[in-house]
């Protein structure tokens, strides 16, 4: 076998080598969609919450809470760095408005992370919370 041949097998073998990684290796670098199965998937652990008769709404918007919100909230939503979440008395427009456009200085913008529906989800929700 010439030298041409025996390179250009070569060549191939390492190029399928490098395509074969490139495929293999593609879930680890793409961008995973989180929400997306956890929305299929979704079994919320009653701990999180004292009412297990919630609606699926409502249960998801438990997620997303426990998966973004607590951290200033309060795995209770009682409150640490953040306000207290229960008894609410602003309406679902203006919790909208503040969820999706944060509060200046206070809590950060969730529009580019949430959609319409986690919105409405993380609503239903909080309304659940009730002394």
């Amino acid at each position: 076998m010439s030298l041409e041949i025996k390179g250009a097998i070569l060549g191939l073998i390492a190029g399928l080598g490098v395509l074969g990684a490139t495929f293999g290796l593609s879930p680890v670098f793409q961008p995973k969609k989180v929400l997306e199965t956890k929305r299929e998937q979704f079994d919320p652990p009653v701990s999180l919450t004292t009412n297990a008769a919630l609606t699926g709404e409502a249960n998801r918007g438990i997620w997303l809470f426990d998966h973004n919100c607590t951290h200033c909230h309060g795995e209770d939503a009682r409150g640490d760095e953040g306000p207290s979440l229960y008894n609410l008395s602003k309406s679902d427009a203006r919790l909208r408005t503040i969820i999706k456009g944060g509060i200046k200085g206070e809590m950060p913008s969730f529009v580019k992370k949430f959609d319409d529906g986690d919105i409405q989800a993380l609503i239903a929700y909080l309304r659940t919370l009730k002394d």
